[in-house]
């Protein structure tokens, strides 16, 4: 039998469900009132990812008791909960520059450097992974 959640958990799990659920209404509006605004159309599906997450949040955190050696009830992989984070996150910063004023090139300049910044990340993790594999976790030279 699944442990419940803790209250924590539970408390974040509410805030990003109704927190998504206050963003989806307020974009749908701004979208209705002005429909040539770029972000409030981002803003739609950027409420439905908060929700979204809220939900894969609260499957992990109830599937997170110990079981008995069973495999068809592995508590699921943090990564799409990443994922999901990573791309909450591209989209925040786009419409939180548009609703400074920035225009469109600048906004999606913004974003497409996080996202670099954070495709550089990966590729030099990999990179010392290989490396560290191939020598055998040598650690630092000291000639």
């Amino acid at each position: 039998m699944p442990q419940r959640p803790s209250k924590f958990a539970r408390a974040i799990t509410a805030s990003f469900v109704v927190g998504g659920v206050v963003v989806a209404v307020l974009a749908v509006a701004a979208a209705v009132h002005d429909p040539t605004s770029d972000a409030a159309w981002v803003a739609i599906p950027l409420g439905v990812l908060l929700v979204v997450w809220g939900v894969a949040f609260a499957r992990m955190s109830a599937d997170d008791s110990p079981d008995d050696d069973e495999t068809e009830n592995e508590a699921p992989s943090p990564a799409p909960l990443t994922r999901l984070s990573w791309v909450i996150a591209l989209l925040l910063g786009y419409v939180a520059a548009r609703m400074v004023g920035r225009p469109v090139d600048s906004s999606l300049v913004a974003v497409g450097s996080v996202l670099a910044l954070w495709l550089v990340s990966r590729a030099v993790d990999r990179w010392v992974r290989r490396r560290e594999a191939r020598d055998g976790d040598v650690g630092p030279a000291t000639d």
